[in-house]
C-alpha cells in the first residue's frame, strides 16, 4: 500500500477516534466556558476604559472583547494541540497500536503523515470554537461597528475586521508547525508522559526566554502563536481594537512568521518520519 493511501487511512482513523473521545467534548466545553467568561468580563472592562457604558449602536465596543476572549482561547487551544500531538504516537507505541497498524499495511511514514494531515482540521476546529464563542458573546453585549471615541471615528469596522482576519491567517502556519513539533517529540520519546512533559517544557521555556534572541526570535515559529507570555500578532491586536496607534505588527514581521513556520513544519515532519523508521515499535 502506498504512503498516500496509508496516510489517508490514518487520517480517517485518527479523526474518528478523536470524535469518539469524551475528552474531546470536555476540552471543547472548557474552551467555550473560558472564552465566554473572558469575553464577558472584557466587555465590562472596555466600557470602564471608555468612560461609561458601551453604546451598542455606534461605539464599536465589541471588537476589543472579541479579541481578548479569542486570544485567550487560542493560548489554551494551542497548548492542547501541542500536548495532543506529543502524546499521540508515543502513546500508541506504548499500547501497541502502532505495531498493529503496521501489520495492516500502513507504512511508518504514513503513521506520521496521516497525523500531520489531521493538523489543519484540528487547528481550524480550535479557531472556530474559540472565535465563534467570543463573537457571539461580544456581539450580544456590544456593537461591531466603527471604533468611535469622543465623536470621532478612529477605525472603520472594515479596518478592524481586516486586522482580525490578518491575525487569524498569521497564526495558522505557526500553530501547524507547533503541532508538527509535538509529533516529532512524540516519535523521539518512549512514553506519552515523557513526550508531553518535554513538549510543554521546551515550548514554555522558549516563550519565557525568547527575548534573549532579540529580533531574531521573530524568525522562530513559536514566537508567532498566542502564548502566556505574549509576543505574537494576537498580543498586539487588543491594542489595535482599542484604537492605540502604536499597536499592530508590521507586514515584515508577519512574513517572518510565515518564513519560519513552513520550513519548520517540513523539517519536523521529515524528522518524525526518519525517527519512526529507525525506532522499534
Amino acid at each position: 500500500m502506498s504512503v498516500v493511501s496509508g496516510s489517508l487511512r490514518v487520517l480517517w482513523a485518527e479523526a474518528l477516534r478523536i470524535l469518539r473521545l469524551r475528552s474531546t467534548y470536555a476540552v471543547a466545553l472548557a474552551l467555550v466556558a473560558l472564552v465566554g467568561l473572558r469575553t464577558y468580563v472584557a466587555v465590562d472592562w472596555t466600557a470602564e476604559e471608555r468612560g461609561g457604558d458601551v453604546d451598542p449602536l455606534s461605539s464599536g465596543g465589541a471588537w476589543a472583547p472579541l479579541v481578548d476572549g479569542w486570544a485567550l482561547g487560542l493560548v489554551f487551544g494551542n497548548l492542547v494541540l501541542l500536548l495532543h500531538a506529543a502524546r499521540t504516537i508515543a502513546g500508541d507505541c506504548e499500547n501497541g497500536v502502532l505495531r498493529f497498524a503496521t501489520t495492516r499495511s500502513v507504512t511508518r511514514s504514513g503513521l506520521v503523515l496521516g497525523r500531520v494531515l489531521l493538523a489543519p482540521f484540528l487547528v481550524g476546529a480550535v479557531m472556530a470554537v474559540t472565535g465563534l464563542t467570543a463573537y457571539l458573546v461580544a456581539g450580544s453585549m456590544a456593537d461591531f461597528g466603527p471604533f468611535v471615541e469622543d465623536g470621532f471615528e478612529i477605525l472603520t469596522a472594515g479596518q478592524l475586521g481586516e486586522e482580525v482576519t490578518r491575525s487569524v491567517w498569521a497564526v495558522v502556519p505557526p500553530m501547524l508547525a507547533t503541532y508538527a513539533f509535538g509529533l516529532f517529540l512524540s516519535c523521539l520519546a518512549r512514553g506519552a508522559t515523557l513526550s508531553s512533559a518535554a513538549a510543554l517544557g521546551i515550548f514554555l521555556a522558549f516563550d519565557l526566554f525568547k527575548t534573549i534572541l532579540g529580533d531574531a526570535h521573530y524568525w522562530v515559529f513559536a514566537s508567532h502563536v498566542p502564548t502566556p507570555a505574549g509576543g505574537s500578532t494576537w498580543s498586539e491586536l487588543p491594542g489595535v481594537a482599542r484604537g492605540f496607534s502604536d499597536s499592530g505588527f508590521s507586514p515584515e514581521l508577519i512574513q517572518a512568521g510565515f518564513a519560519g513556520s513552513w520550513p519548520a513544519l517540513i523539517v519536523f515532519t521529515v524528522g518524525a518520519c526518519v525517527v519512526l523508521q529507525r525506532r522499534s515499535l
